[in-house]
This record gives C-alpha cells, structure tokens and sequence, in this order.
C-alpha cells in the first residue's frame, strides 16, 4: 500500500501484501473486492486483455498499453518469468491514505490495485505494483521484504532521483538502522526505512552487477542456497551483511554515483 501523505517528500512507500491470501482471509479483502466491482462496473466500454494483464473501465486501452510496456521492460531488465497467469489491474478512488497494493491467493497475483489517477501512477505507484507482481513469478514466490519493496522503489523511474536524495538525507540525519535490522524483518517499520534503505541497497547491489545479476542473486537466495551470506558471498564477495554494509554507506557517502561503482563481473 502507498501513503498518499508523503506525495510532498516526493516518496511513495508502497506496502505490497507479503503473503499469500489464505481461504481464511476472506473478510480482509471485502472492501477491496467491493471497491473492485465498483472501479469495474463504472465503465464496461472498454476492455484490454494481453498475456500479462487484464483492465476494465475507462481508458483501459492506455492504462494495459502501459502495464505492458512497464512488464516488458522488467523482463529486458531481469529475464523473462518462469510462469505468467494474468491478473486485473484497477484503478479506483477511496484509497485514502494508501495509494495502492499487489495481493496473492494460491500461488497467484490476485488483482493490482491503485488509487491514483493513471498520470500520477505512471512511472510510480503503478510501476512499482507491477514489480511486486513480476517477481512474484519471476522467483514463484515471495521473498524477503526489504529487497521486496527495494526492488519495487527502484522501478519507480519518476522517483528515483528524488529517492536518492532523501536516502542521503536520512543518512546524514543519522537515521539509518543496520541493514540486519531490516533484512529478513518482513514487517513494516514506522519510519519506512525498509524503503528507503531498501531502496538503496538494492540500488547499489544492481550497480555493483547489473539487473540481469541482481535477479540471479534473488534466484539463488529463494530458491538456491536460501543463504543470504552465501547468496553474498557468491554473487557480491561480502562475507554477510555487515560488509555489504560497510560497502554500501561508501556508495551513499560518494554521492549514490552507479557509473562510479566497482562491477563484479570486470
């Protein structure tokens, strides 16, 4: 989910749900079932169907062209998905402070759902949604929730910038928290550090070997070794968390600077 109040800090922390829906949970998602027929009922003119994704309602020509380009483009990014069932994406109103979420129901993407208007979603909530989504069956599951969400921020190309800034800001701030603190959390922190500095590990892991590396290093750490010191030590040299610790303050001290960043694999 999104909170829409931290729209002035340029910072749009999404919370995806984590886990699968159970059979049991039924009545959690009442008001996002109902809110999802009413976005669906709106409008039936128009319709889009294409192998990634589903939209009903107004302007859902541009709104699946987009989905497409956005899945497309992860997939040039990371590698094609093991597995694809296409799900709804929805845009609606009524979010409040939340901006949107991606949720899961046996082992499926249920439904994308966002409560912004196309322009303002568009390479934002929008993109990072479809990134929750995408790994989900890039890696046919979930994974830890701080690369999770620092995966998804760094989709958000509108943002990332901005993103940037405001890491370094809370850096010198002093506000940072070990990442061991955060990694392997799977919970939401109040002062969304599990996006900011998730955001930027994620950032420095991708600089250090590519996208196409980054996504390896997930494979390997979800359904590999299911390690995360040696998924690291593998794939980045870091002995564990702490020395990609250690490394990763350096990127943020030198300015967050990709093309500066010493790559693995030369």
């Amino acid at each position: 989910m999104k909170n829409a109040s931290l729209l002035a800090g340029a910072i749009f922390a999404t919370l995806a749900t984590f886990e699968p829906v159970r059979a049991d949970e039924g009545a959690r998602w009442a008001a996002c079932d109902a809110a999802s027929a009413v976005a669906n009922d709106e409008t039936k003119t128009e319709s889009y169907v294409s192998q990634w994704v589903k939209v009903s309602g107004a302007n859902a020509d541009k709104i699946g062209a987009e989905c497409d380009a956005i899945i497309e483009r992860l997939v040039e990014r990371y590698g094609a998905p093991r597995t694809w069932t296409r799900f709804p994406v929805i845009f609606t109103g009524g979010g409040g402070s939340v901006a949107g979420y991606t949720s899961y129901a046996g082992g499926f993407v249920r439904e994308v759902v966002v409560y912004q208007s196309f322009d303002v979603a568009r390479g934002g909530t929008l993109d990072h949604e479809l990134t929750h989504a995408f790994f989900f069956y890039w890696l046919d599951a979930n994974f830890d929730l701080f690369l999770n969400e620092g995966a998804a921020q760094n989709s958000e190309y509108r943002r990332r910038e901005a993103l940037r800034r405001t890491v370094y800001s809370r850096y010198r701030n002093g506000d940072f928290v070990p990442i061991d603190k955060l990694y392997g959390r799977n919970s939401y922190d109040g002062s969304l550090l599990i996006y900011h500095q998730g955001f930027s590990v994620v950032d420095f892991l991708i600089a250090r070997g590519g996208s196409k590396w980054f996504a390896a290093f997930l494979d390997d750490l979800t359904r590999g070794t299911r390690d995360i010191n040696k998924a690291l030590k593998g794939f980045y040299g870091y002995a564990d968390l702490k020395e990609l610790e250690a490394d990763w303050l350096d990127y943020v001290e030198g300015g967050q600077d990709r093309a500066a960043t010493r790559n693995v694999l030369e």
